[in-house]
């Protein structure tokens, strides 16, 4: 999501102090955040939007160092699409888990269901930032920024087998613009999962 999209989704403008940008967050998400709106598919991306645009202008504020939203820079030419840079504050500490792609939307994981669970989470949060989860049903969601493509939510869902956990990953793009192929998305949750941290 660029910065002109994050002002739009906010429903804010260049100009709007930090505190301003903080209030339309709050504003935004009491409605959609899924404990409120009883896990509602819709509200659930609406949610994961403002998220992720409340993400994209606090980045932009700290990068920057302003005090005001500066104006949006004109759109460089796009890149292919590739998963968003790591920005979840991971945990380095984390332990390596045995995964693998067992077909374009499918993670096998060498671990029971809970663990399985934690590890996923913090794999989801460095390749996007996750914007729903319980742990209970074993459901995650994150969602992922395409360089040069559209931001996309990713459902993830467990399921316990006997030696291993599945993970089932569905993407759907939250832009108007289609969904790229999942697999890249895929593949970098494993690569976290094998190698967690800042070199995952």
């Amino acid at each position: 999501m660029d910065t002109g999209e994050a002002l739009a989704v906010l429903g804010i403008s260049p100009g709007t102090t930090a505190d301003e940008v903080r209030t339309a967050y709050l504003r935004l998400i009491r409605d959609r955040h899924p404990d409120v709106a009883g896990g509602d598919p819709t509200t659930t991306r609406e949610a994961a939007r403002v998220t992720q645009a409340y993400a994209v202008i606090r980045a932009l504020l700290s990068t920057t160092g302003a005090t005001t939203v500066p104006e949006p820079a004109t759109p460089s030419s796009p890149n292919p699409p590739t998963p968003a840079a790591k920005r979840w504050p991971f945990d380095t500490s984390a332990e390596p888990t045995e995964a693998e792609a067992v077909d374009s939307d499918t993670i096998a994981i060498a671990a029971p269901a809970p663990e399985a669970f934690a590890a996923l989470f913090d794999a989801a949060g460095r390749v996007g930032h996750v914007a729903y989860f319980d742990r209970q049903l074993g459901i995650l969601e994150t969602v992922v920024r395409f360089e040069g493509g559209p931001t996309c939510s990713v459902l993830i869902t467990l399921q316990g087998r006997a030696d291993h956990t599945d993970a089932f990953c569905a993407m759907e793009s939250i832009e108007a613009a289609p969904t790229p192929p999942i697999r890249p998305v895929v593949e970098a949750l494993v690569r976290e999962l094998i190698h967690p941290g800042p070199e995952g």
